[in-house]
């Protein structure tokens, strides 16, 4: 029971990674959007590229932490079970 418990919340934590990323990746995408399609008066484009380019970048890191987390909980329990031995 312990082990579905610890894996179902691995499994939460990895999905909040996820939304937190395309979130910031949103944001910061549409900031950057809109800063450049003021400057080149051309905002709907602009707004529409940052908003898409920012998804994606904002996946990619949210999956690079997923990754990130996921070498470190191998690496636990790994450590964990040569010392068990």
């Amino acid at each position: 029971m312990k082990k579905k418990e610890e894996l179902e919340l691995e499994n939460k934590e990895q999905k909040n990674n996820t939304s937190i990323g395309l979130c910031l990746g949103m944001c910061f995408g549409i900031s950057i959007g809109t800063a450049i399609g003021t400057i080149t008066n051309n905002l709907g484009i602009c707004m529409c590229v940052g908003v898409s380019l920012g998804m994606c970048l904002g996946l990619a890191f949210g999956q690079a932490i997923e990754q990130k987390d996921e070498n470190k909980n191998n690496q636990k329990i790994k450590k964990k079970e040569s010392k068990e031995k």
